[in-house]
């Protein structure tokens, strides 16, 4: 019951810290043992020497007091071990798939998985599985405790202990499609959510922005009923669990005083027994309190093992670069795409487009927005993958070269590349690791941005959230600086030049021209007056090359 062993072995240090709870949680079962005893006797005894019972009951509070910290602690060990692990497993299997994963999955619902499902997986390690084990045990080492006082009573109490674990079950099965409903809501939800905030300048242009307002409430309040039908579920199942829990406890409490008052029992023992009932389901009880976190959690973990069990293709680590000692005539292709195509949500965004790109050249796709250019573009730099047809790179088909050799020969900038807070330096940094301050000062130059920066404070000028400090140009030029330290073969620029002023568009079609004498150069705009100086030409219009030319 919910104990789903492919997460368990996961996690594999997890399973020792589980082990300690339990321990501790019955260490502190038998301190209570010992407490209850301690109070019965004294006031059975009525008034007779009550020291040695008085000792028992600080030493038992004192242990369970010592109990308690240590479950916290090794709880909290436990958690920190199943967020560790299984937030590196993600990250890696995203590095394996690359841009990719986009196509496999959303970026909300990976930040979902990532941070609120590891959250509720790491309940079900941390609190529901140890309070699992320590339950079964805690009942029958009760029932042990109680038989040796009265038989009857133990096994009245006894009989009931199934109900909650089969209740518990019965919840399960019928609540498992309603969470699973819940998850998969509140994942569109939020992916939606994040659709139209970075969608919303393009929104806004096409005044399509009430539309989508009206879509986004009708799935909030989509998502609020479920939510209340979830919370409405958790509550009914409390109440269940709570008539079994409180009315076993009663009626062992009147088996126990019926035979206290039938002479059968002492008022030691009829406390103990009285005691001992109301404890005997509070384990149980408390397990069904974690019940519903833990469904979460196994259903957060069924999204995050189908993210990890996505395959990955594997590819030959084929290295490759430019010999750029050969006329130009005589370099092979960078690109060639033979009837490329390529769908999305059932839509044919590239149809049947064959091109060639030679090396050492300024290649320009113009058209107008959903032509397809940038598509292709990111099918060229790896992003996208899921395509038919044939694609190669100096003659070598695309599926058989490891992204990481991908990644280092083609370097692919849009217009909204993010720059993070921190410095220039830093910033320049992520682009190559090694770089010196003459190799970044180069860069700032060719881009003529480095006297902007010198009058700013030099490389150490702090840039803020989101580059809030740099205007629209500033912060294109140094993402663009950031790329050339990567030194790739390859430069794609997706809308480089949009939404910029006319000196920053200026200085980066002046860097193009400059460049492609060393590198080749593909860049992506729906202005053709961008791209009149380019060697050649491919036009795009409803996913198929309408027209192409060379200058």
């Amino acid at each position: 019951m919910m104990i789903n062993k492919r997460l368990l072995n996961l996690v594999p240090k997890s399973k020792k810290y589980v082990f300690i709870t339990v321990l501790i949680k019955l260490i502190s079962l038998i301190s209570n043992f010992v407490l209850i005893f301690s109070v019965a006797s004294i006031i059975g005894k009525r008034g007779s020497k009550i020291e040695l019972s008085l000792f028992m009951i600080i030493l038992s509070v004192f242990t369970t007091f010592l109990c308690n910290k240590f479950v916290s602690l090794t709880s909290f060990y436990c958690s920190r071990e199943v967020k560790k692990t299984l937030r590196t497993l993600i990250y890696e299997k995203l590095l394996r798939l690359g841009p990719e994963y986009q196509e496999k999955t959303e970026t909300a619902k990976i930040i979902q998985w990532t941070v609120e499902g590891v959250e509720q997986i790491e309940t079900w390690f941390g609190q529901y599985l140890p309070q699992f084990f320590y339950s079964m045990i805690a009942a029958l080492l009760t029932f042990a405790v109680l038989a040796y006082i009265h038989l009857k009573m133990a096994l009245i109490l006894l009989v009931c202990v199934p109900l909650i674990p089969l209740s518990i079950v019965a919840v399960q099965k019928i609540a498992k499609k309603l969470l699973a409903r819940y998850m998969d809501q509140y994942a569109n939800l939020a992916d939606n959510y994040l659709e139209n905030l970075q969608g919303l300048t393009t929104l806004k242009i096409y005044n399509a922005d009430e539309e989508r307002q009206r879509k986004l409430s009708i799935d909030a309040e989509n998502f609020r009923r479920i939510t209340m039908k979830v919370l409405s579920f958790q509550l009914n199942s409390i109440i269940i669990m709570d008539t079994v829990a409180y009315g076993g406890a009663g009626l062992g409490i009147m088996i126990a005083l019926s035979s206290y008052l039938n002479g059968q029992l002492s008022l030691e023992q009829v406390l103990v027994c009285i005691l001992l009932s109301a404890d005997f389901f509070i384990p149980l009880r408390r397990l069904g309190s974690y019940f519903h976190t833990a469904m979460n959690g196994t259903t957060a973990s069924n999204n995050i093992f189908a993210l990890l069990d996505t395959e990955v293709l594997s590819k030959t680590c084929s290295d490759f670069s430019v010999d750029w000692s050969l006329p130009k005539g005589e370099k092979p292709p960078v690109f060639e795409t033979e009837n490329l195509s390529y769908t999305f949500s059932n839509r044919t965004v590239l149809n049947k487009v064959s091109i060639t790109i030679p090396a050492a050249s300024f290649t320009a796709f113009v058209g107008k927005s959903g032509s397809g250019k940038s598509t292709l573009a990111k099918v060229l730099a790896g992003i996208n993958s899921s395509y038919e047809g044939t694609v190669k790179i100096m003659g070598k088909d695309l599926t058989h070269i490891a992204p990481e050799f991908l990644y280092k020969f083609c370097t692919y900038i849009s217009h909204r590349d993010w720059i993070f807070k921190g410095t220039v330096r830093d910033c320049l940094l992520e682009g190559n690791a090694l770089a010196t301050e003459e190799e970044m000062w180069k860069v700032l130059q060719q881009i003529q941005l480095a006297d902007f920066i010198r009058q700013s404070g030099g490389l150490d000028f702090k840039i803020l959230e989101d580059a809030s400090n740099l205007s629209g140009g500033q912060k294109q030029r140094l993402s663009i600086a950031r790329a050339l330290l990567h030194n790739s073969e390859v430069y794609i620029f997706d809308e480089a030049t949009s939404n910029i002023d006319v000196e920053s568009e200026m200085a980066i079609m002046e860097l193009l021209h400059s460049l492609k004498s060393t590198k080749t150069i593909i860049m992506i705009s729906h202005r053709k007056e961008n791209c009149k100086d380019a060697d050649q030409i491919y036009e795009f219009e409803n996913g198929t090359v309408s027209e192409e030319g060379e200058r």
